[in-house]
Parts: C-alpha cells; sequence; structure tokens
C-alpha cells in the first residue's frame, strides 16, 4: 500500500517537475528569439546602407503652383500718416486634378548574406490647375514637385504646361520650373500639365493625393509580391505570379495632403519573420512532446528521468537556432525540412537508446508529425490561428480518450 501511494505521488511530482522544466525552457526560446531579432536587425542595418548610397524609401510629394503676387499694403507711421508698401506675397496651390502612373522594375543587391530589393520606376505625373485671380495677378509663377531621396532621380522630361515645354531644375529640396500661363488664359480655365521621370528607391514607393481634388495613381510591376500600404488602400488590384497592378482613386472628400498610399516590397525568402513566428508555437511543441513522453512510459513501463526530459527539450529548443542558420542561406521550406530532419533523427536515436523499444520510433514518428503541422500553420497565415485550435482540440480530445482508459490500479501495481 505504501509502494502504492509512493508510486502515486512519484507520478505527480513528475507531472510537476516537467511543467517546471517547459517553464524553464522558455528561456532558452527566449534567447534564441532574441537571436532572430538581432539576425533581424542587422539585416534592418543593411537595407539602411543600402539605402544610403542607392536610394531609400521613395515618397513623392504633389505639385503645386506657387504664384508670387505683388500686394498693396497701407501701413501707419509714427506720424500716424498713412504708407503705401508694395510687398511680394506667395500664394500656393495644389492641382485640381491628379493622375500618377509607375511602372517598376525591381532588382535584388546582394550584401553579405543579405538580400536587399531595390527598384528602377518609370513614373509619369499628370494634371489640371485652375487658373485663379492669383495666378493672373502674378509676377512670377514657378511649378514645383518634390521627393524623399533625390539621388534616386533620372531622366528627367522637360515640363509640359498648358501646352509649352518649360525646363526643370533643382531648386533646395524641390524641382521647378518656372511657367507662364498661355496668352489666352483666363478665371477658371483648366491648364494641363504632363512630366515623366526615372526614380529609384528602396523596398517602397508612396505617393501623396492632391488634397484640393481628384488624384488617381496606378501602379505596375512583374514583381509578383507586393504589399499595398497606406492610408489609402487601392480599389482594384491584380496580383499574380506574373506581377501586379493596383489602381487608387481618392478625392478631397475622403483624403488629405498627408495621407499616403502606395506599395513595399516583400522578400517571400525573408526567413525571420517565418523563423520568429516558428519560434512562437516552440513551448507548445515542447508541451506535446513531453505529453506523448508520458504516454509512451505508461505504455512500456519504461521511464524516461527528468534529466533526459530537459535533454529532449534542449533539442526541441536548439531547432529553433538550425533553422534560422539555415533559412539565412536557403529557402525556408528547405531549412526548415533540413532542421527538422535532423533534430527528428537525433531524437529517435536518443528515444531508442532510453525505451530500448519500438516506441522510441512512435515518439519519433510523432516529433515529426508535429513539426509537420507546424509548418503548414507558417503557410496558412490567414488561417494560422483557427487551424492550430483545432488541432489542438483533436489532440486534446486525443488524450482524453487515452486518459479515460488508464486503471488506475494497474498503473499503480508494483511488481
Amino acid at each position: 500500500m505504501e509502494k502504492n501511494i509512493d508510486k502515486k505521488y512519484g507520478t505527480l511530482i513528475k507531472v510537476c517537475l516537467l511543467a517546471l522544466t517547459s517553464l524553464l525552457l522558455l528561456i532558452p526560446l527566449s534567447m534564441v528569439e532574441g537571436v532572430i531579432e538581432d539576425r533581424k536587425e542587422t539585416k534592418d542595418a543593411v537595407v539602411r546602407e543600402v539605402a544610403n548610397s542607392y536610394a531609400g524609401h521613395q515618397r513623392i510629394y504633389p505639385p503645386r503652383l506657387t504664384s508670387y503676387v505683388n500686394e498693396v499694403r497701407e501701413t501707419v507711421g509714427i506720424d500716424n500718416r498713412k504708407e503705401k508698401q508694395i510687398c511680394l506675397e506667395e500664394y500656393k496651390r495644389y492641382s485640381s486634378r491628379l493622375d500618377y502612373k509607375a511602372d517598376v522594375k525591381t532588382d535584388v543587391l546582394l550584401r553579405s548574406i543579405y538580400d536587399v530589393i531595390v527598384y528602377n520606376s518609370h513614373v509619369q505625373i499628370s494634371g489640371k490647375f485652375l487658373v485663379t485671380d492669383n495666378e493672373m495677378r502674378a509676377k512670377n509663377i514657378d511649378f514645383s514637385l518634390s521627393v524623399t531621396d533625390y539621388k534616386g532621380f533620372g531622366n528627367f522630361s522637360r515640363l509640359s504646361f498648358g501646352g509649352k515645354s518649360f525646363e526643370l531644375y533643382r531648386d533646395s529640396e524641390y524641382i521647378k520650373a518656372d511657367v507662364k500661363l498661355p496668352e489666352d488664359a483666363e478665371i477658371g480655365d483648366s491648364i494641363d500639365f504632363l512630366l515623366s521621370f526615372a526614380l529609384k528607391g528602396t523596398e517602397a514607393l508612396y505617393f501623396l493625393p492632391s488634397g484640393s481634388g481628384t488624384t488617381s495613381l496606378t501602379i505596375s510591376s512583374i514583381y509578383a509580391h507586393p504589399s499595398f500600404q497606406g492610408d489609402v488602400l487601392p480599389e482594384h488590384r491584380e496580383v499574380g505570379d506574373n506581377g501586379f497592378e493596383a489602381m487608387w482613386s481618392v478625392s478631397d472628400f475622403n483624403s488629405s495632403i498627408s495621407d499616403f498610399m502606395g506599395v513595399k516590397f516583400v522578400d517571400p525568402s525573408n526567413p525571420y519573420q517565418q523563423s520568429m513566428r516558428s519560434a512562437k508555437y516552440g513551448i507548445l511543441i515542447v508541451v506535446l512532446v513531453f505529453v506523448a513522453g508520458l504516454f509512451v512510459e505508461f505504455l512500456t513501463r519504461k521511464e524516461i528521468n527528468v534529466v533526459q526530459y530537459v535533454v529532449i527539450g534542449l533539442s526541441l529548443i536548439l531547432f529553433y537556432s538550425l533553422l534560422l542558420s539555415f533559412s539565412e542561406f536557403m529557402t525556408f521550406g528547405i531549412a526548415y525540412t533540413i532542421a527538422a530532419l535532423m533534430t527528428t533523427g537525433a531524437l529517435m536515436f536518443y528515444f531508442r537508446a532510453v525505451l530500448k523499444s519500438r516506441f522510441a520510433y512512435l515518439l519519433g514518428g510523432f516529433v515529426a508529425l508535429v513539426y509537420a503541422l507546424n509548418y503548414m500553420l507558417l503557410q496558412m497565415e490567414t488561417y494560422a490561428l483557427l487551424a492550430g485550435s483545432l488541432v489542438l482540440f483533436l489532440l486534446l480530445c486525443v488524450v482524453m480518450y487515452l486518459t479515460s482508459n488508464i486503471d488506475n490500479n494497474k498503473l499503480l501495481k508494483t511488481e
């Protein structure tokens, strides 16, 4: 009777120790996650380095007209006499219609072991300005626009404004052209403009709407992995293996000059996001394997001691370090397969040495199954939570069925 009680409490103590071991394994798991974050930060530093010498994320601001008008102002002098002064006032205005078009060609620059996505785009900007009293009275008018990183500029065309061609030049933070209204222009007329240029950048290309009228944007590329970003998402998009095309259309009613819209070119081979997502399931895999190990103990009457469970847990944690290391040199799927085969193979031999039973292969097969399910969840970005919840519920049902058939008297029976 005393032996049965000792056996009963020994099982309870072991379960508690395994629970404590699982919690302690969060420490090395968090260290692995820290390594993943460090490698990601290193990659980000490389991207910034490339952007500094090539061109960074590009953000194109809407063009505007600046009218310089001589205004007469009355001032009161010291002797209360009224004096008139002529002041040069600036009146800035955005277009009433703005149309962006961008055709983007991407490339990959290799820096050390890291791939950096860069692009060279052909941008066309067209639209209309409405003539106001300020333009009619203006002494001078200039057309201006700006972008984030001027290192990316190339092959500027001349500006077509009101049917005439004007030279563009760089002035501080703006690209400008000194323009003139057509001789027969009247207040309320629409003045068309058009210009195009080449623009280089790194990873992302954004556009800002006019803010005072209707703005349309069309971006096309043969790149197959776009991420549409910004305050406004495209109204229409087509994404396939041969590239994408996306179209936006906004007005001053549903956007502002501070909004932006555009695309980021996502690297599908970037291992850090997927490695981190995989590591988030690490403690779950450890618990599942520990539970499977306990069931094998009950079935075979052969003990796996706590130290051996610690070794098993550390092997499962080391998998994520292997995964990260391999994925930096090959595609994530191949890296995951190699790391899973190495870990499963090593654990299967270890189970065989500990259990000296064919159940070792069953336990090794369970580890392989868990890794396969984990990979499936990684591929199901949208439905990962749903699929993971269903898998856990199914495993819970299996555990409930198996534990319901355990005979405590036989379990505690000693030879």
